[in-house]
């Protein structure tokens, strides 16, 4: 069941999916005190304009357009939000994702171990 001319349902389900995913993400981190309170507002900030953006660039025309400034510069503003705000929500994700992967498990101490071994042999006899 389509919406508009170029929206469905499912199109908008996903998108607040995705929205509040990011917003609860972002709500754990802050609340968690994970990383510092300004970066977990800016994704925050970033996850709310997330499915604006979408809505706007999807209904009037291809993204690609947009930024490069063919259409109206509204239209090329809000496309360059959309890909700062989906890049700072993947970078902040993926950072604290690999941070935790790194913290706890035995990444550590094996990298440790290739990197003391490698530059510190014991010398043969």
């Amino acid at each position: 069941m389509m919406i508009g001319s170029a929206l469905s349902i499912t199109y908008l389900v996903l998108l607040l999916l995705i929205a509040g995913f990011g917003l609860l993400f972002g709500s754990i981190l802050l609340l968690k005190q994970t990383i510092r309170g300004r970066y977990a507002g800016f994704y925050l900030i970033a996850a709310a304009i997330f499915p604006a953006a979408m809505l706007i660039t999807s209904v009037e025309g291809g993204l690609v357009g947009h930024l490069f400034f063919e259409t109206n510069l509204f239209l090329s503003i809000v496309a360059w939000l959309l890909v700062l705000s989906s890049g700072y929500m993947v970078m902040v994700t993926a950072t604290v994702t690999l941070r935790y992967v790194y913290r706890y498990t035995s990444i550590p101490k094996i990298l440790q171990k290739w990197w003391t071994h490698r530059f510190h042999r014991p010398k043969p006899n």
